[in-house]
């Protein structure tokens, strides 16, 4: 038996961790005690330690990047699975994440065009194969798309240069609130229609 000097309680030896530098080669404080005073002194150094840990991320950046890739190549089915589950797991969760990026980010669009162009190049093949299913699966979209395409090219409906909603200036989308009426759109720009997803902050919470 041995007395813990932090609760003073009685306890067997195999309640207290191994200290070879102390005479009977067992912790001062208990287990239970151990873990407490862990949990307090952690809490207190919250801060520190948060600003060491991004010390270490700055100053180790190309080592933690090597040993990361290293290690998800060694355990690559079992990441990808676990990211999978993620994902089934917290659909709505990560789709209301990204949605809030997505407003966040007013000049996303413009940033993100020459990488966009520069992946459809040498993706090319990829993106017609997506947008061949997406045109299968999306027949009624596609058709009101072309109509209005169409209409637009001809004279027939005319763009117009400002969103209706943020009045940003730019080339604008037509936004079908019903795909039956191909020429019936609300004209928004990009990163207003991008709101009018599924995948919206509102449809999402």
């Amino acid at each position: 038996m041995k007395q813990c000097r932090w609760c003073k309680l009685e306890k067997l030896e195999d309640q207290f961790y191994k200290r070879s530098s102390n005479s009977d080669g067992l912790y001062s404080w208990c287990k239970d005690c151990s873990r407490k005073k862990n949990k307090v002194s952690q809490y207190n150094r919250k801060d520190e330690h948060k600003k060491k840990c991004k010390e270490y991320r700055e100053k180790n950046k190309e080592y933690l990047l090597e040993k990361a890739k290293e290690y998800y190549y060694k355990n690559r089915e079992e990441q990808l699975k676990k990211r999978e589950d993620y994902r089934k797991k917290n659909k709505k969760k990560i789709s209301l994440r990204e949605a809030l990026k997505r407003i966040s980010d007013e000049d996303r669009f413009e940033k993100n065009r020459k990488k966009h162009y520069e992946w459809s190049k040498d993706n090319r093949e990829k993106l017609n194969e997506y947008q061949r299913n997406w045109y299968q699966q999306n027949k009624v979209k596609r058709r009101a798309h072309v109509i209005l395409h169409r209409a637009i090219n001809s004279g027939k409906v005319m763009r117009p240069e400002k969103c209706s909603q943020c009045n940003k200036k730019c080339k604008v989308d037509g936004h079908h609130e019903d795909y039956s009426k191909p020429l019936d759109v609300v004209w928004i720009c990009r990163a207003c229609h991008s709101r009018k997803s599924p995948r919206s902050v509102i449809k999402c919470i």
